[in-house]
Parts: structure tokens; C-alpha cells; sequence
């Protein structure tokens, strides 16, 4: 494989004493898997958006070859990228064909130590379910974010919460971007437990009222709904 210099485009490099490693997975679909990936200790900063196809500027209304993409900026001292693949395997299903293009599986890989764990694991995977996997292995290339009513879309639609946000962080785009809002987007989706919700409220700038929406929030089921 060929492999491309990473693109860390309008993600911080400086939210750990450790280069971050940039981490780019297709599950069948991006909501529901970067409010997993938001919730994971040393998972820095999470974005939705499209890659693996040849056109330029795709939309949700027209990916061409594209696949719905998470792309991670984590720290590789608190969590590996082979943890990562646990919990890309365990929470979508590789072994059906995807019904269309978009919800393909894949590992994009930055490195070739990415590729050699990537490709290790697949077979690890098969051996151990007794079925191929339609998991892609592919050198990354191009990530193209996708629009910003898809990002952090667990937070983005509790609208009171949103209004309340607004005050306090009026560009919300960037706020989308933290490891803040990244946490957050997880509770609601019912990937961060609240114990630990309750020990970062102090330390934010929030108003009394879009703390309150929070703690009087119901997280959505954890499973994932991906092909």
C-alpha cells in the first residue's frame, strides 16, 4: 500500500504529550459509531464524514463510491489502535454484504503497522466466527467531512440543550470538534455513564439550565443499528 501523510485538517495535535495517531473506520453507517468512539478514554477528538471514493466534494445526497466514515484523533499511550478493532468488530456486523455502497465496512489505514493489524485481525475474526468477513482494507486517502448537521448528532438534536449551548459557545462548529462535546454526544447515545458526566459538569462552562437538560436527559440504547 501507498500510504498518505496524515490530514489532521482543523483537529488539534496539541491535546496530548503523544504524537496523535489518526484513525479512519467505515461501519455501515457514522451516527451511532462516533458516539461509541466519543466515549472512549484516549479517543481525543471524533468526526463523521466520507472517504474511499474517487470524486471530489461528495454530499450525503451524492456519495458516488464513498462510504459513511468515522475518523478518530486518539492517543495511543491510553488507548491502542487494537483496542479500537475491538470495538470495531463488536459493534457492527462485517459479515453480511452491504446492501449498498455507502454502508461498506472498512479500515483505512495510515501506516503499515494499521495495515498489518488490520489485515491480522480480519483473520483473527473469521477464524473465530467460522465466516468470511467483507471488512475492506484500504490506504487512507482523502477524508471529506460531512455536512454539520451530521456531526455529533446525538447532542445536535436535543434542541433545548442546543439553544442553551449557543449561549455560552457561540461558535458551536468548533465546539462540535472538542473532546467536550465528543464525551457529551456519547452520553446521549448511552456510550458514557453518567457517573462519569457528573465529574466533568464542574469543569465546563455550561449555564445552570443546559446542566439540568443533561442530567435530565434518558441516553438512547447503545446498540447499533449498522449493516
Amino acid at each position: 500500500m501507498q500510504f498518505t501523510e496524515p490530514e489532521y485538517s482543523f483537529y488539534s495535535t496539541e491535546t496530548s504529550a503523544v504524537r496523535p495517531q489518526l484513525v479512519t473506520l467505515a461501519m455501515g453507517c457514522f451516527w451511532k459509531p462516533d458516539a461509541l468512539f466519543g466515549g472512549q478514554e484516549g479517543v481525543l477528538q471524533t468526526a463523521v464524514g466520507y472517504a474511499g471514493g474517487d470524486s471530489d466534494a461528495p454530499t450525503y445526497w451524492n456519495l458516488g463510491q464513498h462510504l459513511e466514515t468515522v475518523q478518530l484523533v486518539t492517543d495511543p499511550a491510553t488507548i491502542s489502535f487494537e483496542q479500537l478493532l475491538d470495538l470495531f468488530f463488536s459493534n457492527h456486523s462485517p459479515g453480511k454484504l452491504p446492501w449498498k455502497r455507502q454502508y461498506t465496512s472498512a479500515i483505512f489505514c495510515h501506516s503499515e503497522e494499521q495495515e498489518a493489524a488490520a489485515r491480522q485481525r480480519i483473520a483473527t475474526e473469521e477464524q473465530k466466527r467460522n465466516q468470511p468477513l467483507h471488512t475492506l482494507v484500504l490506504p487512507f486517502q482523502h477524508f471529506y467531512f460531512a455536512e454539520a448537521r451530521h456531526q455529533k448528532w446525538y447532542l445536535q438534536r436535543h434542541h433545548a440543550l442546543r439553544q442553551e449551548l449557543e449561549l455560552t459557545h457561540p461558535n458551536l462548529p468548533r465546539f462540535y470538534q472538542t473532546t467536550t462535546a465528543a464525551r457529551l454526544n456519547a452520553y446521549l447515545a448511552g456510550f458514557w455513564p453518567r457517573e462519569k458526566l457528573e465529574q466533568l459538569l464542574p469543569n465546563l462552562t455550561l449555564t445552570a439550565e443546559a446542566i439540568q437538560l443533561l442530567l435530565s436527559s434518558t441516553p438512547a440504547k447503545t446498540q447499533i443499528y449498522c449493516s
